[in-house]
């Protein structure tokens, strides 16, 4: 494409310039031939400088990879903040490329359609990681905003300096529209037009410098997130500990029910995970305490097999890994077989009044 550009540029310069020379070569005094030959000697000038700034503009960049399409309720916390880290990476790249190629095509106090066209490749890429990031931290915010409490406040941080950045980004919009209708005229860009264009670059590479300096700890952030929520589920105690084996079993159901509600609609808040982390420590005292094999009526599930399920369910939901929470929770379900029929363990008859 682009020594197609030269081609026919240094072709059309070449013409220009025969143009020039020939109606110079005829000696007149007529005003007319006067400015069309000064006409053609700045057209061949100008095409010149055309021809060189086509040979410093660099390769188109390639056409942005469409983000995945994924079901985010499936992924991990971790999963989901790498991408949107990726997607904040990608856009500060994309922003910075747009302006360098701003500096480029403006060099020599003049732009033409194909620079137009050469700038706004650029900029459509870094609009769409700058959509595809406040897209991405949208369902963050769906899925966390009522658990990862430190990690929500660092994304607002972000979302701001890449609001910023993006209403510069509009601004070389605006700047490049007015250049484009200008040039459709057949008329020449203004100095102010560029210096406009060129002062919104500039502003939007210090706006993807303050986005990049914000960004880069968000990862760490929601490390830190995670293991404050680790080290308050920690700290909870037993407080309500089953008397007995039926009790104990009715206990693990609870645990049970109580996560799959709280999961009901894709998320989980601090006072739900808070919750289950309680429940989870009443059961496994009792699983520990009377979970022994026997007592049960298939007389062989031993409860205390499984007494490090609960603390195991809940790590994972406060590490944010919910798709294994899940797995693992319908897991221990299956692995408890029956629920306490009233007061009797599965496969006992249940207690008639008046029968012991």
């Amino acid at each position: 494409m682009k020594s197609i550009l030269r081609t026919t540029l240094i072709s059309l310069t070449l013409v220009a310039l025969l143009t020039a020379c020939s109606m110079s070569a005829q000696p007149t005094s007529d005003p007319n031939a006067i400015s069309t030959a000064v006409a053609g000697t700045q057209q061949s000038m100008a095409l010149s400088q055309a021809t060189v700034n086509a040979n410093v503009l660099t390769a188109m960049p390639a056409t942005p990879t469409p983000g995945p399409t994924v079901n985010y309720v499936t992924m991990t916390e971790d999963e989901l903040a790498a991408l949107i880290d990726q997607a904040v990476a990608e856009a500060i790249a994309a922003t910075q490329q747009t302006t360098a190629a701003v500096t480029t095509t403006t060099s020599d106090s003049s732009v033409t359609a194909d620079e137009v066209t050469y700038v706004y490749d650029y900029y459509y890429y870094a609009d769409y990681y700058v959509q595809y990031a406040e897209d991405l931290m949208a369902q963050y915010y769906a899925l966390y905003s009522d658990l990862a409490y430190e990690m929500i406040a660092e994304l607002n941080a972000i979302e701001g300096e890449l609001n910023q950045m993006n209403d510069t980004l509009s601004s070389i919009d605006q700047s490049l529209q007015e250049i484009s209708t200008t040039l459709q005229q057949g008329l020449e860009v203004a100095q102010s037009t560029l210096d406009q264009l060129n002062t919104a670059a500039q502003q939007a590479q210090a706006n993807a410098t303050e986005l990049k300096s914000q960004a880069q700890d968000m990862l760490s952030v929601l490390q830190t997130d995670q293991q404050n929520r680790l080290n308050q589920i920690g700290q909870v105690q037993p407080s309500n500990i089953p008397t007995d084996k039926i009790s104990a079993l009715q206990s693990g159901f609870t645990f049970i029910d109580a996560a799959k509600s709280a999961m009901g609609d894709d998320k989980l808040s601090r006072d739900e995970l808070m919750n289950l982390a309680q429940l989870g420590a009443n059961a496994q005292a009792g699983f520990q305490q009377f979970g022994g094999a026997g007592g049960l009526g298939n007389g062989n599930l031993d409860l205390s097999q499984f007494s490090a399920k609960f603390s195991e369910i809940t790590t994972q939901f406060a590490r944010g890994q919910m798709p294994q929470a899940r797995t693992n929770l319908d897991g221990f379900e299956r692995s408890l077989g029956q629920r306490p029929n009233g007061g009797n363990l599965p496969g006992e008859a249940p207690n008639r009044p008046g029968r012991p």
